[in-house]
């Protein structure tokens, strides 16, 4: 279960990247630049932080009941 918190931890933090990147490059293309494209991207990097934040509920939550059972 711990490989499993630790793959979540990851997929946040590369979550959190790809969204400072797609921030970045609207805030310095603005109009310009692919707005779509990096809205896109804003959507994709916050459904990765979601998905790797439902992992690790459901690790913890394993944890716990794995330790209700032991106790």
């Amino acid at each position: 279960m711990v490989g499993a918190i630790d793959q979540g931890l990851i997929g946040i933090e590369a979550g959190f990247a790809g969204l400072d990147t797609a921030a970045n490059r609207v805030a310095r293309d603005g109009a310009d630049g692919d707005l779509a494209g990096n809205m896109v991207e804003l959507m994709k990097a916050r459904h990765q932080v979601h998905a790797s934040l439902a992992v690790i509920r459901t690790a913890d939550e394993t944890i716990g009941t794995r330790l209700d059972v032991l106790v």
